[in-house]
């Protein structure tokens, strides 16, 4: 994983649980799969192209990561390394 590595944690409702940092994720089966980024800018372009396909992300912030420390400080997810939004979210955003 890049080091650092950039990920986007997302709005949640009620109050901020210093604890917790909710990252934008999808569910694969049993597996919460999180993009995580080389650099700023790629995590900014691909939420404004999730944008203009449809998809809605509750932007909270993007913060750098130890990429060599993400499965320790992240054991519930896995992650992918800068995909587009389409192959991250697939689907139809409108469904």
């Amino acid at each position: 994983m890049p080091n650092p590595g950039f990920l986007i944690v997302v709005e949640q409702p009620g109050d901020r649980d210093p604890d917790r940092m909710p990252l934008l994720n999808r569910i694969a089966g049993s597996v919460r799969v999180a993009p995580v980024f080389t650099s700023m800018q790629l995590a900014t372009t691909f939420l404004n192209q999730a944008q203009q396909l449809g998809y809605y992300v509750k932007l909270d912030y993007i913060f750098p990561a130890d990429g060599r420390r993400l499965a320790e400080d992240f054991p519930d997810y896995e992650f992918r390394l800068d995909p587009s939004p389409r192959a991250f979210f697939g689907g139809d955003p409108g469904a």
